[in-house]
């Protein structure tokens, strides 16, 4: 099996376990589908970026991981004292509003990544293509 249809495969299947776990705690069944579609997407994005960028991996250093480490920390920050015990909620429903707000920041985190990966490539390439082009006013 190709490494992108195996990485595929797992996030749909981590997506749908957490969407079906969701909806059999809460029994809501629109915030188990979005988390899990979340879960899902996130993931393959996720793979997507170590499967083409490697090189773009993060590094070690603090200045490396300081950008990664607040989003974290935001995220998780909103999925447990946002969604906080004190509110008026089933600590199922609760659970599942968590899960939501994680894996939507997942996304947001990968698409944003790949969303800069693309344009620095794009960049790259495109500087590389037009370097032996000739114009009439190089001729003069």
């Amino acid at each position: 099996m190709q490494r992108a249809r195996r990485h595929t495969l797992i996030a749909l299947l981590l997506g749908g376990g957490i969407g079906a776990g969701i909806y059999w705690l809460s029994g809501y069944a629109s915030l188990a589908l979005v988390a899990g579609l979340c879960w899902a997407c996130g993931l393959g994005l996720t793979f997507r970026i170590g499967r083409l960028y490697p090189a773009y991996a993060t590094g070690e250093t603090w200045a490396d991981k300081r950008w990664t480490g607040l989003s974290v920390g935001l995220v998780t920050l909103a999925a447990l004292t946002g969604v906080s015990p004190a509110l008026p909620i089933s600590e199922e429903l609760r659970l599942g509003l968590g899960f939501l707000v994680t894996g939507a920041g997942v996304v947001a985190y990968a698409a944003g990544t790949i969303a800069v990966l693309e344009r620095v490539e794009d960049s790259s390439t495109g500087a590389s293509s037009n370097a032996g082009t000739s114009y009439s006013a190089d001729d003069d």
